[in-house]
């Protein structure tokens, strides 16, 4: 008893100067709702992690605020942000359990510890880890991140054997713990509970705690782990402005009793601090790269109106903007949705306007079906016809083109064969008609053969009746075939017999001609009747063949 008087009278002046001249940097000013972190990876969505105070430091859900505004600057960025909590997120939790089990402490106070810590333990989820750091009085009882039952039954295994405290000790571990998990799950929410009423047997000088607490707050806010301190019947109350502003200002809270009844309280209060965090969620629109943007939260308790707002967080820089999927495929899907529904259009229209195509054909198709029964159209080119025609001129005259290329083929055709034989029979063919002529031909009989005399005809025109000589006296025979032979042949062109010392056959009584119509023309080439003011043949083209 005299060596504990001894070192409390040593220890109460040097953390009274401690208290009184360096730590009070870390004691914030105080507010009911406080930004603890403000995640802008995936920019414009923003979220924001807060904790909403009442007046006496518990935690309300959002099932109590009346609204939530969020302003960037003195900008409204959103009024209607989702809130949400930890416990109904898929993110994970890393959670580290720091208790004093000495005999410092009476077996109620040390029941009401060890209620609260089980507590927690029964209401955390099948994806969260816990650890556990309870000092003895002679050692550190740990149970590594894990399941909660390994550290429920540490816990009730755990039994004082003296009255030391290891409180910085099991805060390194505690810290060193989560900052190793951090490299398995970057995502996880990290977060320590500590019950203590500052005392540790062997780390009392101004300096020594000065420098243990300084590491313990720098190496917990460069990893992201919250400190919620419970407090109960300090030690040395010269301290409690270091673990106020340990807590606060690593984003937990500082919660102080006197009273053995209010400790599972108060550990479940910051079990709920944690578990119950709210996520705000919203997105930010107009944001750009490089952009520096400050938060603020505004709030209010529905059932007791109170309204709360809280300060600026940390300016933040926007580094890069997430690609907003969500924009993309409505935009797509509008065009998708307006693509088809002009695709059904168009189809509908193309199949009224193939209606209308159809019935249009159908209706000139029974026209023209009715105009070739009445003779006005050629029923094989569908073209319009004279009157007077008896058949259609046009397909007659496409014909007989189509004769005299044939011709004009085969007389090449015939040419080239001779000349491979080594003949030459270039002076066998007409100028003038084209035609091939015998070898003992003097000159064309042809030509002399469709007009009868011995200047040449004119193309395709056949000579009318009255202009025939009227000089002839009788009709030729060939004495061998006994065909009617022209009287200037000296060579049947229909057997080639020698006619030229035959004796003509006795001249015909000459007829009177009958006062009757005149005679049709008739072509020389195909023999068909022609109209008396054509020109050429319209059926075979006399002209071109002779041509």
């Amino acid at each position: 008893m005299k060596s504990f008087i001894r070192t409390a009278l040593l220890v109460f002046p040097c953390l009274f100067g401690l208290a009184a001249s360096g730590y009070a940097q870390y004691v914030p000013k105080e507010y009911r709702i406080k930004i603890d972190r403000v995640d802008v990876s995936k920019a414009p969505d923003i979220q924001i992690r807060a904790t909403f105070l009442d007046k006496e430091a518990y935690p309300i859900p959002p099932t109590k605020l009346a609204y939530m505004n969020v302003y960037s600057d003195d900008d409204l960025v959103s009024a209607e942000p989702k809130v949400s909590t930890l416990k109904d997120s898929d993110v994970p939790l890393d959670l580290a359990l720091v208790l004093p089990i000495s005999d410092r402490y009476t077996e109620k106070e040390l029941k009401e510890m060890q209620s609260g810590i089980e507590n927690i333990l029964k209401q955390m989820r099948d994806n969260d880890r816990v650890a556990g750091y309870f000092a003895d009085g002679r050692g550190i009882n740990t149970v590594p991140l894990g399941k909660a039952d390994a550290v429920a039954e540490q816990l009730k295994a755990a039994t004082p054997k003296g009255q030391p405290s290891f409180l910085y000790s099991s805060l390194e571990k505690a810290i060193d713990e989560l900052v190793a998990a951090a490299d398995q799950r970057h995502d996880a929410r990290r977060a320590i509970i500590l019950v203590t009423d500052t005392f540790d047997s062997y780390i009392f000088r101004k300096d020594d705690v000065q420098k243990e607490m300084t590491d313990i707050f720098h190496q917990a806010r460069a990893n992201d782990i919250s400190i919620y301190v419970v407090m109960y019947k300090p030690f040395i109350r010269q301290l409690v402005p270091m673990f106020e502003g340990l807590s606060r200002k690593t984003g937990g809270t500082y919660r102080s009793t006197d009273h053995a009844s209010k400790i599972f309280e108060n550990i479940n209060f910051a079990w709920g601090e944690v578990y119950g965090e709210l996520f705000i969620d919203f997105t930010h629109p107009k944001l750009h790269v490089d952009e520096l943007v400050k938060y603020r939260l505004e709030t209010k308790h529905a059932p007791t109106g109170l309204e709360a707002e809280s300060e600026f967080y940390k300016e933040l820089k926007i580094e890069k903007l997430k690609f907003n999927w969500k924009l993309f495929w409505i935009i797509t899907g509008s065009i998708i949705a307006v693509l088809i529904i002009a695709l059904i259009v168009f189809l509908l229209v193309r199949r009224h306007r193939k209606k209308l195509e159809e019935e249009e054909a159908a209706r000139a198709e029974q026209e023209i079906q009715e105009k070739i029964e009445r003779g006005e159209v050629c029923p094989k080119c569908r073209r319009t016809m004279m009157p007077d025609w008896k058949e259609c001129l046009v397909c007659a005259r496409e014909a007989a083109e189509e004769i005299t290329k044939q011709k004009a083929e085969n007389r090449a055709k015939a040419i080239e064969e001779a000349k491979k034989k080594g003949q030459n029979a270039e002076n066998r063919i007409c100028p003038k008609c084209n035609r091939t002529m015998m070898p003992q031909w003097k000159e064309c009989l042809f030509c002399k053969a469709g007009i009868g005399s011995d200047s040449a005809p004119k193309k395709g025109v056949a000579p009318l009746p009255e202009k025939k000589k009227k000089e002839e006296t009788g009709e030729r025979i060939c004495p061998v075939c006994k065909r009617p032979m022209k009287p200037h042949w000296t060579t049947c062109l229909y057997c080639e017999a020698d006619a030229a010392n035959r004796p003509a056959t006795a001249a015909p009584e000459k007829k009177q001609p009958e006062a009757a119509a005149p005679a049709a023309r008739i072509c020389p080439d195909c023999g068909r009747p022609m109209k008396a003011h054509w020109d050429i043949c319209l059926y075979c083209e006399a002209n071109k063949a002779r041509g």
